[in-house]
């Protein structure tokens, strides 16, 4: 018998809320098997109510039972979140006498009688888990993680006590988060296996192992046969399922999203990371080549870009992107270096246009359009609806393959980042979450740069297509 097949057993002796036994399932046995295996980390991304939380604070009990001075621990983007896992847990052993005689139940935390095993939730901020050097560590819905720092801190606190890692989440919003580069990572490697709407893939030395159910996005989320593949829990049976998707409150992205494992936001779609990866190129933009420029700015918040776009093929560089550095007051985009770095870009190519959405950088505007041109320097407003023309045909060309980029790593941060919002006659890009804090303007000056290719291909330029200044 297996280890794992000792834990399937130890599993059927706990009841779930529901009074029933909890007998381990297919689906649950394929995604622990790598743990069980050794697997140093383990992610495992599924839609809601598959039982993650459930599976997961089972082998949390069981690794504080009878795992040696077990040292577990329990981390999400909030302290609440983290307790719902450890609440799991708690009830496992409130409804199992024989439980309750060897762990001792506390607020934040689960001892074993003899206090030499413990599971433990921890806040949210890396400076709480410093230090820490778990048996076992559990990373809950990391899609809301604002950084990678508190999973770098638990990863790297493995290696003293030969410890593991499991990270359980439902899809995100962004494919930029932390959760959304780790998946593309590991949708890139060479083991990746699809089986119906189960992705899994092993790195090469066995220490990494990712699952992931979910549809694809060009998938029919209304065929609820093809929605019971991304859900293989039994209790998610096509009429539960109905039941979900008809319920008044459930709208069309949380449908997406949180029943089908498809990355959306609360708007919409725009760009997705598989799209946007396979546009990437080693290619370069030389000197004296046509280019166009797409210019975003702030001030005292936010970031400020300045992207080039080769004319001849829609290849895109980044020129430069400054962005306000975490933590920091009373910091400013420092003129002098975007003056110095439009200054280099105009010297080193041909720029034959430039989009600039001007409400900041009015008195700059100015003075860069007597310097180098006002074909070269154009006010674009981002917030007309000719924006959201441009964002359409920027998105359309991306999903068509018909431009490319350099793989700048602060551009593709930001175009992942971007989200769409519907208004009048069109959509508008927007930053993800209600605090704004995940940059997009380096995604805004690509589409600019974008859109004054397209422009200045044209044969015939329509009329007000941008205001001119001077």
């Amino acid at each position: 018998m297996t280890e794992l097949d000792d834990f399937a057993q130890f599993c059927s002796q706990l009841t779930l809320d529901n009074g029933r036994p909890m007998m381990l399932e297919g689906f649950q046995r394929e995604l622990l098997a790598g743990y069980f295996d050794g697997a140093r980390e383990t992610l495992v991304i599924q839609p809601k109510k598959s039982g993650k939380t459930t599976t997961i604070a089972a082998l949390a009990t069981y690794h504080c039972l009878f795992e040696t001075n077990a040292e577990c621990v329990v981390a999400a983007a909030s302290r609440d979140q983290a307790g719902i896992l450890l609440r799991q847990a708690k009830g496992f052993i409130d409804r199992s006498e024989k439980l309750a005689k060897y762990l001792h139940v506390k607020d934040r935390e689960i001892l074993t009688k003899d206090k030499r095993s413990r599971i433990r939730i921890l806040a949210a901020d890396a400076d709480t888990a410093d230090g820490v050097l778990p048996t076992l560590a559990i990373v809950d819905e990391l899609h809301r993680a604002k950084s990678a720092d508190l999973y770098g801190i638990f990863r790297d606190g493995l290696g003293p006590r030969g410890g593991q890692m499991i990270t359980i989440s439902t899809a995100g919003e962004s494919e930029g988060s932390v959760l959304g580069e780790m998946r593309a990572a590991a949708r890139r490697l060479d083991t990746l296996r699809r089986d119906g709407k189960h992705l899994s893939a092993t790195s090469d030395n066995g220490q990494f192992v990712y699952h992931e159910w979910a549809l694809d996005r060009d998938d029919d989320v209304e065929d609820l046969k093809l929605v019971k593949l991304a859900n293989p829990a039994s209790w998610q049976t096509e009429d539960e399922l109905r039941r979900r998707r008809d319920s008044p409150s459930m709208l069309p992205w949380q449908w997406a999203r949180f029943a089908c494992g498809i990355w959306v936001g609360a708007e919409g779609f725009w760009i997705h990371g598989e799209d946007w990866a396979a546009l990437e190129t080693a290619e370069r933009i030389q000197p004296g080549e046509r280019v166009t420029i797409g210019f975003d700015g702030s001030r005292t918040s936010d970031a400020t870009a300045i992207v080039i776009c080769r004319v001849d093929d829609g290849l895109l560089e980044v020129g430069r992107v400054w962005e306000h550095p975490p933590g920091a007051k009373d910091w400013e985009v420092p003129v002098g270096e975007v003056d110095a770095t439009l200054a280099k870009i105009m010297e080193r190519f041909r720029v034959v246009r430039g989009y600039f959405d001007p409400p900041l950088w009015q008195t700059e505007l100015d003075e860069w359009a007597r310097e180098f041109g006002g074909e070269q320097v154009v006010r674009f407003y981002t917030s007309r609806s000719r924006m959201m023309a441009a964002v359409e045909r920027f998105r359309t060309d991306v999903t068509a393959g018909k431009l490319k980029h350099a793989g700048d790593p602060i551009l593709t941060r930001h175009v992942l980042n971007a989200q769409t919002k519907e208004g009048r006659g069109g959509y508008w890009l927007t930053k993800p979450g209600a605090t704004g804090a995940d940059k997009i303007d380096a995604a805004v000056a690509a589409v600019l740069a974008y859109e004054a290719r397209a422009d200045a291909l044209a044969t015939v330029r329509p009329k007000n297509r941008a205001v001119f200044i001077g």
